[in-house]
């Protein structure tokens, strides 16, 4: 008897390669957030923060950390799993990963 692993299926809100490429185009730096649910991959795809989002996330924390998650999401978000958006549990994997995106740049200083 073979036990090999079943494919997971993939959830990504019908979005294609083509606009995959767009987004890269139009936003020079986009990506994509995978969360894998048992046997289910949700895919969001998103765009870098603008100093707008990043202040409105920064004044949003100071009260309520879930809130500045969605504001990060909304206005980062390009398409993707609806999922993301309304299944909680989805939706945390996700911030842990937009988190890495403003604390995932290291900076280098060099006395000259």
């Amino acid at each position: 008897m073979e036990t090999g692993k079943q494919t997971p299926a993939i959830f990504n809100g019908g979005v294609s390669e083509a606009q995959v490429e767009a987004w890269k185009q139009q936003h020079r730096k986009s990506f994509a957030v995978e969360v894998q649910d048992g046997d289910e991959v949700h895919i969001g795809y998103f765009k870098r923060p603008t100093f707008e989002t990043i202040k409105a996330v920064t004044k949003v924390a100071k009260t309520d950390e879930v809130e500045a998650g969605k504001v990060m999401f909304n206005n980062c978000w390009l398409g993707g799993s609806e999922e993301l958006r309304t299944d909680a549990l989805l939706f945390m994997a996700v911030q842990t990963q937009l988190g890495q995106v403003l604390n995932g740049f290291r900076g280098l200083i060099k006395n000259l």
